[in-house]
C-alpha cells in the first residue's frame, strides 16, 4: 500500500547536531531528527540499478543501485534549514558565496552478492571535479566510511565494475562512517566508498545519501 510522505518532514535536520571541522573535511553528527524513520523508510523500498553497461559486474558480483527523492515542491523554510549548515561549512572551507545544492535527495544503495570479497577490493576511486560532496550515512551498520587517496590519474571504469583493487592507490585516510553522520569534502580529492569488512554488506545494505554541491 502506498505511504505518502513530505520529504522535508521526513528529512528534517536535528537542532542538536554536532559539527566538527577537520583539515580537509567537515563532520556533522546526529544530522537528521527522524533517523530511525528514515531507516524504516528504506526497509521495503525498490531501488533501481545504477551504473552498468552490457559487460558490467553489477547484479552479478554486487548490487549497485540508486534512489532519488525529487522533492518537487519542497517546504521552502525547512529546505533552507536542512541546507543551511551545508552552505555555511562550504563557505567556511572555500570563501565562496555562490553555493548551489540540489533540492532532490539521492541515495547510493549497495550490497555484495559474494561473501568472499577481499578488503583490497573497494569502491572505485574517483573525482567529482569542480564540486563538493556531502554524504550522509543512513544504514545502521556503517563499516568503514569514505576513503581519501593521494591524487593520481585514474581510468574510470565504474560502469564495468564498481569494485577495484586499491593496492596501487596511496590511502591518505578514511573518514569514518557512523549512523546519521554527514560529511562534507572537496570532490577534487580522489575518494571512494570504503568498507572495512566487506562481509557486513553481504547480509546488509550500505545506504548513503550522496549529493553534489556546485560552488562559483
Amino acid at each position: 500500500m502506498p505511504k505518502p510522505f513530505i520529504a522535508e518532514h521526513l528529512f528534517e535536520v536535528n537542532d542538536n547536531k554536532k559539527i566538527t571541522v577537520n583539515e580537509d573535511h567537515v563532520i556533522i553528527d546526529d544530522y537528521y531528527k527522524n533517523y530511525e524513520d528514515i531507516v524504516d523508510f528504506f526497509d521495503n523500498l525498490y531501488v533501481e540499478s545504477w551504473k552498468m553497461t552490457d559487460d558490467s559486474r553489477n547484479f552479478i558480483d554486487y548490487y549497485d543501485c540508486r534512489y532519488k527523492i525529487s522533492n518537487w515542491f519542497p517546504r521552502e523554510q525547512q529546505m533552507q534549514n536542512r541546507l543551511a549548515d551545508i552552505h555555511q561549512q562550504i563557505h567556511n572551507l572555500t570563501g565562496k558565496t555562490e553555493i548551489y545544492v540540489q533540492k532532490a535527495l539521492e541515495f547510493n544503495v549497495f550490497k555484495h552478492k559474494r561473501n568472499t570479497v577481499s578488503s583490497n577490493m573497494q569502491h572505485h576511486p574517483h573525482y567529482d571535479g569542480g564540486m563538493f560532496n556531502y554524504l550522509t550515512y543512513i544504514d545502521p551498520y556503517c563499516s568503514g566510511g569514505t576513503a581519501i587517496y593521494e591524487n593520481q590519474e585514474v581510468p574510470n571504469k565504474e560502469s564495468q565494475t564498481l569494485l577495484v583493487d586499491i593496492s596501487n592507490y596511496k590511502l591518505k585516510h578514511v573518514i569514518p562512517s557512523k549512523p546519521n553522520r554527514t560529511i562534507i569534502f572537496d570532490g577534487e580529492l580522489l575518494h571512494g566508498a570504503y568498507i572495512e569488512d566487506n562481509s557486513v554488506y553481504y547480509d546488509n545494505w550500505r545506504i548513503t545519501q550522496a549529493n553534489l554541491v556546485v560552488c562559483k
